[in-house]
């Protein structure tokens, strides 16, 4: 014991003085080495090949039975024609009659839904599903395939050839005697809207704080144990996108992942990830780049929460989902009804094998292209050396304090406990501010949008309680005789313990909000050089919220509109609507269907951010 402490208690060890002199060093290799790590993890060496753990899947195993394209063909051209009649909604009518005349049980559903930022504009929509009662089942279990009706006047790609594709299944699965479970097939209106509001009505509960009346379900089939949600814009297809980003992060079971890509290979589609093709070299550098770019754009997507289609919604109510989307490419062969059919009836017959839930493949997985994959076990030990860089620093700061021990300053964390309570309640006042902002603005009658509104109020609030931090949250550190490295210290040890949780549940939004906001949150500390004190304010600066937000809007838009930036006002005018819009989507997301970045942004990383600014004004060294 004698190397680690001194009997007396008023000098350190050696040993300990040598680690405190290099643990800015060491934290620095720990925080480097993490991100060669987890950038390693995309070479083909340093991943796994997928494979099939539920046994009972027995994909490509059977023979297809569809051969209703022309029947697709025909339901193809109806909808075309009804579409042109309803411009600006959906056909319910003669969607239903053709789940009527195929024999399905046949039902509509009614919701309405609340604007969250004005609770007087009411929206209405209608979905229609229906369903195939199993001949050889007890209506305990079902399976669900969904598509999103799109109008022409949609400003995203049309789902008709998904609608008619369906519709030729059903009929081919209407003469079939084997199916064990229910299928519903459902077409929904308003995008995830009807999705959310269908899933609540069929389980009868509510996640939105009642902004959707999710309305009755006349008839149910049993629990739902997977979903397809297609999204086909063309009868040609050539490459088929897996989308499988949900809410919140959440991913479907790799096992239904990988049937899918298996099953439409088999019909020679092109499968995509992040509609990126997989490189035909992995093992080059080259190939190595390129499955590092695919990464880092599912963990970006992944980060934000948002769903990247209506399958993301199933995963909260525990049911395995994903997304299968058409694209059609110049220069390669697009496949017909005829094969499109083929693999969905394959996936649907596979899904029918299931003798129960999914549980044998991995739930939580990166993947850096459509036949690799990086489970929980290889990822997280280098997002471990990310947080161990902080907490290594926060161990060497409060050692130290017996080095220049000041009876003046407190190393007594509960006296923090005033000020985080402070920075808490600025953050709910943050999260509450979007409704308060548009019923002033209606109530003044400014005329300005909801974006202007929103956006300018959360600048003007941000300033404000940058000054106030700087004035009485310093003041408040200073009356409690905090040190500023004890504040230090437990800034790094609150983040460090903020992002290890936030990682259990979504891995991306914790590296990357660790990876951009722990070497700014080591050096939150006042300096004597008013040069270095300028710089860490603006490092802080930077990684405010709200700064994060537009610098993510920024390359997001340098990405989407390359050709703009030779105009600099032009692109910082699009910059500047883009991030007035993520903003207010975050807060609808938040209300709607329970996405928690807003709420985890305002609430629980802006106090941290809030401790970090105050304490750069804290004199107490």
């Amino acid at each position: 014991m004698g190397l680690l402490s001194n009997p007396s208690d008023k000098q350190l060890s050696p040993l300990v003085l040598k680690f405190i002199g290099k643990q800015k060093m060491l934290s620095f290799l720990l925080y480097v080495g993490s991100i060669v790590w987890l950038v390693c993890l995309a070479y083909r060496q340093f991943n796994a090949g997928t494979y099939f753990s539920e046994n009972a899947l027995l994909p490509g195993l059977v023979h297809s039975n569809f051969k209703e394209d022309f029947l697709a063909r025909q339901y193809l051209a109806a909808l075309k024609a009804e579409a042109e009649r309803y411009p600006n909604g959906m056909p319910h009518a003669f969607i239903a009659a053709q789940f009527k005349q195929l024999g399905l049980d046949t039902y509509t559903h009614n919701f309405s839904v609340k604007y969250p930022l004005d609770q007087n504009e009411i929206y209405s929509g209608k979905n229609v599903y229906g369903i195939l009662r199993a001949s050889r089942g007890a209506s305990t279990e079902c399976l669900v395939m969904s598509v999103p009706y799109r109008p022409p006047d949609s400003v995203l790609a049309g789902t008709n050839a998904g609608i008619a594709i369906m519709l030729s299944l059903a009929a081919s699965f209407r003469t079939a005697s084997y199916w064990a479970r229910d299928i519903i097939f459902l077409v929904t209106e308003h995008e995830q809207l009807g999705v959310e509001a269908w899933l609540e009505a069929y389980h009868y509960t509510s996640s939105s704080s009642n902004a959707i009346h999710f309305g009755q379900l006349d008839a149910r089939a049993g629990a739902i144990q997977a979903a397809i949600n297609l999204e086909l814009p063309y009868e040609k297809i050539s490459h088929i996108d897996v989308r499988i980003e949900g809410l919140n992060g959440q991913l479907p079971n790799l096992d239904l992942v990988n049937l899918v890509h298996r099953l439409f290979q088999q019909e020679r589609f092109t499968t995509t990830l992040k509609e990126r093709e997989d490189y035909p070299d992995p093992f080059s550098m080259e190939g190595w780049i390129y499955s590092a770019s695919s990464l880092l754009s599912l963990m970006v997507s992944q980060a934000t929460g948002v769903p990247t289609g209506n399958h993301g919604l199933f995963h909260r109510f525990g049911i395995e989902a994903l997304t299968v989307a058409g694209s059609y490419k110049r220069g390669w062969h697009g496949s017909n009804f005829l094969l499109m059919g083929r693999a969905i009836e394959g996936i649907m017959r596979s899904l029918n094998n299931l003798q129960e839930r999914f549980h044998q493949s991995f739930f939580f997985y990166l993947l850096p292209a459509t036949n690799r994959y990086i489970s929980i076990g290889v990822y997280m030990p280098p997002f471990g050396l990310m947080i161990g860089a902080m907490l290594l620093q926060a161990v060497a700061l409060y050692i130290s304090r017996k080095e220049k021990s000041n009876e003046k300053e407190s190393w007594n964390f509960l006296n923090l406990g005033s000020f985080l309570l402070y920075s808490t309640i600025c953050g709910l006042i943050f999260h509450s501010a979007p409704e308060k902002l548009t019923k002033f603005n209606r109530y003044m009658a400014l005329g300005l949008s909801t974006e202007d509104v929103v956006f300018g109020g959360f600048c003007m609030l941000s300033i404000l309680h940058c000054m106030l931090i700087s004035t009485f949250g310093a003041r408040t550190l200073s009356t409690q005789r905090l040190s500023a490295k004890c504040v230090q210290c437990a800034i790094l040890l609150l983040t460090s313990t903020l992002m290890y949780a936030v990682a259990m549940g979504n891995v991306s939004l914790g590296v990357l909000t660790c990876l951009v906001i722990s070497p700014v949150f080591s050096i939150a500390k006042a300096v004597s050089q008013r040069f270095f004190q300028y710089c860490r304010r603006l490092l802080l600066i930077l990684v405010h919220p709200l700064c994060l937000l537009f610098i993510a809007t920024f390359i997001d838009t340098c990405r989407v509109f390359p050709e703009e930036i030779n105009q600099p006002l032009k692109f910082l005018g699009k910059t500047h609507s883009a991030a007035q819009r993520a903003l207010v989507y975050a807060v609808i997301d938040g209300t709607f269907y329970g996405n928690w970045l807003f709420f985890a942004g305002t609430t629980l990383y802006l106090p941290l951010w809030s401790l970090a600014w105050a304490n750069l004004s804290n004199s107490s060294n």
